[in-house]
């Protein structure tokens, strides 16, 4: 009996050290109940030292040194999926699949990184988009409309645009937009009208930007008969002598 529970205990010890050597934080301080449940299952222990891996790395090249600082926004948004969805499982399933969808999460967070210092400041300057207008008495007209970008850095730019729309109304823009992938993203400024119901990007395509605009919100930047032209393809130009300058 005693030999029985002798090597009962050894292969609960065996057991234990196998599964708790994966996990990135001390099993023997494990107060949560999910710290728990990781270091008693192996494939989590793995996918927790999987992600602090990979945390760890994403951290290191997003820092100040690399003239990208996301470190600080990086930090913020892995608290936050450490206190509202790993800590909310209660099950095995339910902590693999927030692990894997977070190292997923992760991954493409660096390819847009990688991305980002591919374009970031290579499309600074002038932009026209030649498209036909009528006029309210019948008439035509091709008019040029005219976009400026200039980085700010950290995946930031200023971007200004006049697009003449219906009878010489105009849209105007001027503000900063924030680079994710090959997306330039408009960010409102405070104090802004309808702002969480307008979406405004600019897709980097060749030589191209294309304009989109949802939301009813943007029609705060527009006269009352112009709206923004979805699609619009913006084409890189030496011909303005002048940035493109919305009031």
């Amino acid at each position: 009996m005693r030999t029985l529970y002798t090597f009962t205990l050894i292969a609960l010890f065996t057991t234990l050290a196998s599964t708790t050597q994966g996990a990135s934080f001390d099993c023997s301080k494990a107060a949560k109940p999910v710290e728990r449940m990781i270091c008693e299952t192996s494939n989590l222990s793995n996918l927790d030292e999987q992600l602090a891996g990979a945390y760890k790395a994403m951290m290191k090249a997003a820092s100040p040194a690399t003239g990208t600082d996301t470190s600080e926004l990086l930090k913020s948004s892995q608290q936050r999926w450490l206190r509202t969805t790993r800590d909310a499982c209660k099950t095995v399933r339910c902590l693999e699949n927030a692990y894997v969808g977070r190292i997923a999460f992760l991954v493409q967070w660096n390819e847009d990184e990688t991305a980002n210092s591919k374009i970031d400041g290579k499309l600074d300057g002038n932009y026209e988009f030649s498209h036909d207008m009528e006029f309210a008495n019948g008439t035509h007209s091709t008019v040029q409309d005219c976009l400026t970008i200039k980085s700010t850095g950290n995946a930031q730019a200023q971007v200004n645009t006049i697009l003449v729309q219906s009878n010489g109304h105009n849209c105007s823009l001027n503000g900063k937009f924030a680079l994710a992938g090959n997306v330039y993203s408009y960010l409102p400024g405070k104090g802004e009208n309808d702002i969480h119901n307008c979406q405004i990007k600019l897709t980097v395509k060749q030589h191209q930007l294309v304009l989109s605009a949802t939301g009813d919100g943007c029609s705060s930047h527009c006269g009352a008969r112009a709206s923004f032209a979805n699609g619009a393809s913006f084409l890189r130009t030496d011909k303005a002598k002048r940035a493109c300058v919305a009031d």
